[in-house]
């Protein structure tokens, strides 16, 4: 039980810039919402192969929850901006607050909103001239995720299923924030609640990102156990990433990092986003 709080508490962290008309949170079949968030791009030539990188953006989502209708305005900048509307999608409930996003006149484009993550976005298209965007928040987040980890004696091996990654990219330096949720150290006896390492660099690839870096600084706040006190939240600074790396596939939709934690354990992960959601 315990374990399901800290996963709710670590989701709540997620912090996204939203604007909804007539109620702070969308509710089912309580009418229409306006979403402005900010966003980024991933822009790869299919035609040339180029990678074109990744820029900031703006997008504007009308969703009316009542009738499954939404219409989408987003920019996207190739040498010289262009304005993107889409005003035929169709909005389907694929779980509670989870809409995905399809449109009757491109077959190219793909999306969802997801008010669980109060509104994380991703939309995905194919220009007329083979420009492929894919525009995500800045916050890339995997929360199926198996992480195994191995201890520097050779003795232990633990798994921790469903811990959170949440990768928050900028655009402007090429760097992301890396945190990792609800994973548990065995060897330690630590359940931590989340670490946190800053300016990792990022590289892009043709179908998302690499985040890679070593000897990453990290913050990280664990719960601690005590039979006169009980339960309390404590922070340390003691469990760098000796080496970090991932590798993001925003095309397939799939997480795979390898990342040492402090000295005495090496992290495999591997997940998606959402175990449910095809493009």
């Amino acid at each position: 039980m315990k374990k399901i709080l800290y996963l709710i508490a670590a989701v709540a962290m997620l912090s996204v810039v939203v604007a909804c008309s007539n109620d702070d949170e969308p509710r089912r079949g309580n009418g229409v919402f306006t979403v402005n968030t900010p966003m980024i791009n991933h822009m790869y030539n299919t035609v040339t192969g180029q990678v074109m990188g990744v820029s900031s953006t703006h997008n504007k989502l009308v969703i009316d929850t009542v009738n499954h209708k939404a219409t989408l305005e987003f920019t996207y900048n190739d040498g010289t901006e262009t304005t993107v509307t889409f005003d035929d999608l169709k909005a389907t409930e694929t779980w509670p607050r989870f809409y995905t996003l399809t449109s009757a006149g491109d077959a190219s484009f793909s999306g969802y909103v997801n008010f669980n993550q109060e509104a994380t976005m991703r939309y995905r298209l194919t220009t007329a001239d083979g420009i492929r965007i894919i525009s995500t928040t800045p916050d890339v987040f995997f929360l199926n995720t198996k992480s195994v980890i191995e201890y520097d004696d050779t003795t232990k091996t633990s798994v921790t299923h469903n811990a959170m990654y949440q990768f928050t990219i900028d655009a402007s330096t090429s760097k992301a924030i890396v945190e990792v949720m609800d994973i548990v150290h065995v060897k330690d006896y630590k359940s931590f609640i989340n670490i946190t390492g800053n300016s990792v660099p990022v590289t892009v690839t043709p179908n998302g990102y690499t985040v890679a870096g070593q000897n990453i600084s990290t913050n990280a706040r664990y719960v601690f156990f005590n039979d006169s006190t009980g339960e309390k939240w404590m922070e340390t600074n003691k469990y760098p990433f000796k080496t970090f790396n991932a590798t993001i596939d925003l095309v397939n939709d799939t997480l795979n990092a390898t990342y040492m934690l402090g000295n005495s354990a090496t992290v495999t992960a591997t997940g998606r986003t959402f175990l449910n959601y095809n493009h």
